[in-house]
């Protein structure tokens, strides 16, 4: 079997595009932005869900979030 040469790409041609492999992220990837994910610590607490839903509805109402009324009850109690 006679062997094919090789043949060089004529000038002015385009480079083939690089082919990125994006590697799929989990739930919680998507969800937390890499600058929050070295500012804050996730945890899990245990809390009565009518204190929760009241607790939801305050931060709703002061234009807030859960996080953030939690952050500075922390605070406050810390004295911080």
């Amino acid at each position: 079997m006679a062997k094919k040469a090789l043949s060089v790409p004529k000038k002015g041609t385009e480079k083939a595009p690089e082919i990125v492999k994006t590697v799929a992220k989990s739930p919680r990837e998507n969800m937390v932005h890499p600058e929050e994910e070295k500012k804050y610590a996730r945890t899990t607490i245990v809390v009565d869900p009518d204190l929760y839903k009241e607790f939801k509805a305050h931060a709703a109402t002061t234009g807030t979030t859960v996080t953030a009324l939690l952050n500075d009850a922390m605070r406050s109690i810390l004295g911080k």
